[in-house]
């Protein structure tokens, strides 16, 4: 038994430790430059500890354990112990640092008790730490399921701003620059939108019933700036969240949900609990002609 234990002491202390070495040791920066260089699964391998932690874990539970369940037990703890113990050092390590000789990550501001601390790093406010979030790359991520379902976006708290159709509308007033776009599907922009609105669906209304939109982000982005004002209107308000989410993941930083949307937010009686465009009369147009169709955006894209 006490043979076991340190065996397993053995692969954590050497999962950690080799990690730690690979990804950040001088001696080791050559490697790590021909890694990157050499293909994106050796680059993927010394860029995520995960990766590399599992790959080291491996061969030493597969030397060391004594039977299938101690190579599990030891792969599990070589891998997630080490893990955790490497950050529990990164820790450490960037909050021994001299208070004089830390800093906003942001603003560089000097470092004061108040500051927040995350991922490793000091910020002098939360607006500070959403500006860096906001910096940070984001690949393309699907906003439906296979089965047409809305897939709930990573985005950070605060990220978008919440407006009722009253509120829009004076937004839109004083400000040009703003745009309202329709995310309904393009019948119900027929039978009645926000006077002014872009049509870009995240949902198509067909036979079946309503389906993705698989360009609606794509749409967006061939149309306007990632720092573009924009308005997300739906129907009841449901829908223009998930859209409102998705354009955040995919880097928008300036938008606005407005809640209740065109109809109004209703509750299972089917009362209005909020009110919408039409209910608070407010300036509506009909049909769907012109460049705010969405087949006049769409086909922009697909020349």
């Amino acid at each position: 038994m006490n043979i076991q234990y340190i065996s397993l002491l053995a692969a954590v202390t050497f999962v950690t430790f080799s990690t730690r070495f690979l990804r950040r040791s001088n001696p080791t920066a050559g490697l790590r430059k021909w890694a990157t260089n050499f293909s994106p699964w050796t680059a993927k391998l010394f860029r995520c500890p995960h990766c590399l932690g599992f790959w080291l874990a491996l061969p030493c539970a597969g030397l060391l354990a004594i039977d299938w369940l101690n190579f599990a037990i030891m792969l599990l703890l070589g891998w997630r112990g080490s893990f955790h113990i490497n950050r529990l050092f990164n820790n450490l390590t960037v909050r021994s640092a001299k208070a004089s000789d830390r800093q906003c990550h942001v603003c560089d501001k000097p470092y004061q008790k108040s500051f927040l601390y995350r991922l490793n790093r000091d910020f002098c406010s939360y607006l500070c730490w959403f500006d860096h979030l906001k910096d940070q790359h984001r690949s393309a991520r699907p906003i439906f399921s296979p089965s047409g379902e809305f897939i709930r976006q990573e985005v950070y708290p605060m990220s978008y701003q919440n407006l009722s159709p009253n509120e829009a509308n004076e937004l839109r007033s004083n400000d040009s620059d703003t745009t309202y776009i329709d995310v309904r599907s393009m019948p119900e922009y027929e039978n009645g939108h926000p006077a002014g609105s872009l049509n870009i669906p995240v949902m198509h209304r067909e036979a079946m019933g309503m389906v993705p939109n698989p360009d609606f982000v794509r749409v967006l982005q061939s149309h306007f700036d990632l720092d573009a004002k924009l308005l997300i209107g739906c129907q009841s308000g449901a829908r223009s969240v998930r859209a409102a989410e998705a354009l955040i993941a995919a880097g928008f930083t300036n938008i606005t949900n407005v809640t209740g949307g065109y109809g109004g937010a209703r509750n299972q009686a089917g009362e209005v609990v909020e009110l919408g465009w039409t209910e608070s009369g407010l300036p509506v147009e009909y049909g769907a002609e012109g460049d705010t169709s969405y087949p006049a955006l769409v086909s922009v894209v697909n020349e």
